[in-house]
Order: C-alpha cells, then structure tokens, then sequence
C-alpha cells in the first residue's frame, strides 16, 4: 500500500505541483490549503507523513506540527520561506523530522521525504535489534562527537578539529536543510561579520579536502549561491561530550 502523504500549503501552485510529483512518485496524496482542511482530512485518512507550511492563513505550521506529534505517529517535515536558525529550532522543537525551504527542488523534497518514511515504518515491522541498528548506522556518515572524528559509510574516518566537529554537528542537525553563512556563524557563537564568513568558507574548504585526503569520499557538505551549506546525506552523531554514556540520533538527510 502506497504511503499517505498530507500535503498542507496554502500557495495553491505549490501544493498542486508537490501533489502532483509526488503522486507521480507513486505516493498517495492528499492536498490541504489550510488548517481547518487538515484537521478535516484527519477525519477521513491517517497520513504516513505530513508536509507542513509554517504561515498559513488560519494556523500555524508549528503548531500543527506539535499538534501531529502528540496525537499521532507519523513522519513531520515543515517545507517553508522561513530559513532562519531560529526556525529550524522552533520546527524541530515542535517535532519535525525535517525542515526544508521552499526553495528546495522537488526530487530534493522527495529524497528527504523517503528516508523518512522507511523510519516510520520500521516501528510497524517489529522492535529494531542491535543488529538493525548497526546496519542503519553502517550506511550513513557517522559524526563521533566523543572522540571527534567523522567516519565514511565506506568505514573510514578522520580526525577532526574542534571548529570542524562542530561546524560538521551544525549541518548534520539542520537535517538536509540549508544553513545560511550567518546562521552558522552565529551558531558557533561568532558575530556575523564578512570576515567570519570568510573564514567559515575556508574552515569548510579545509575539511572537505581532509576528509577526502583520509577517506577517499567527498565531504557531502554542499554550498550554493544566497542558500548556504547543507549535508546532503544520512549521518548519525554519536556520543554526547557531557556524559559517558553514548547516545545515538540518527538524521536522514537528503
């Protein structure tokens, strides 16, 4: 049975050609322009995932967004014009999985869209083992924030600085989406000025060339002209500087 995708974005050329692609991505979909059409359609479907526009003409994107986390197990991605880092927070605080701009192409949309869905369908499976873990984990870039190093899905790693641990941790978290030059200096609690730009332009030259010198792959970190960064494929970050325990998060980024 082909997943149900709600689709919730008021731009009625938006969400005719998202419904479109994706129906003809094989996805069952359901289009919603508003608040109220959403709260409707849960009456007559469950969705395997839902797309949410965060200023809709009668809710907020976040708070259906909060709303669907509490009530019901699916997966959440926020597709918006918003691409603050005080956005991405309040989308991923309110429960998303995924937050995207609109400015990001449909297959890019979809690519996000599929990792997620597998994640919501492995509960209905049966309880992950160890075993099933470790086999997810195998497959994704894995960011080691405890020892500072990050490992190629290939089973490569490279030691990493403390500016590249973090800048790497940044764009991990950001799942999929892009992060402005700003938004990332600001993070590394650095004021935004040209100079620091630059130099997290050179910081990040440096360790896709260290990371390919030691891995032989290519740092899928990628840039774009008035986007920013973004890393383009499954990671994990593991360990927890602050506990001795390591706990895993895994991010499906497309």
């Amino acid at each position: 049975m082909a997943a149900c995708i709600f689709v919730v974005e008021d731009n009625e050329d938006l969400n005719r050609d998202l419904c479109e692609y994706l129906e003809i991505c094989g996805f069952d979909v359901v289009g919603c322009e508003t608040g109220q059409a959403f709260y409707h359609a849960l009456e007559q479907r469950t969705p395997t995932a839902v797309i949410f526009d965060v200023m809709l003409p009668d809710a907020d994107g976040f708070d259906l967004a909060r709303f669907t986390r509490n009530k019901l197990d699916c997966g959440i991605m926020m597709l918006t014009s918003l691409s603050g880092m005080d956005q991405h927070l309040a989308g991923y605080q309110a429960g998303a999985d995924v937050y995207l701009t609109k400015d990001s192409p449909l297959s890019v949309i979809e690519a996000a869209l599929r990792p997620l869905l597998r994640r919501v369908a492995a509960p209905a499976i049966g309880e992950a083992t160890p075993e099933d873990a470790k086999e997810s984990t195998d497959e994704c870039w894995k960011l080691d924030r405890l020892n500072w190093s990050l490992t190629s899905p290939e089973g490569k790693g490279a030691q990493l600085t403390a500016g590249e641990r973090t800048i790497i941790s940044i764009l991990i978290e950001a799942n999929g989406g892009w992060l402005t030059r700003p938004d990332i200096v600001m993070a590394l609690g650095k004021a935004d000025t040209a100079e620091n730009c630059r130099n997290l332009d050179t910081a990040i030259r440096r360790v896709r060339q260290k990371i390919f010198k030691e891995t032989d792959a290519e740092l899928p970190v990628r840039t774009a002209y008035g986007r920013g960064y973004a890393f383009t494929s499954p990671a994990v970050i593991v360990g927890d500087e602050t506990d001795d325990e390591t706990a895993t998060r895994i991010r499906t980024n497309a």
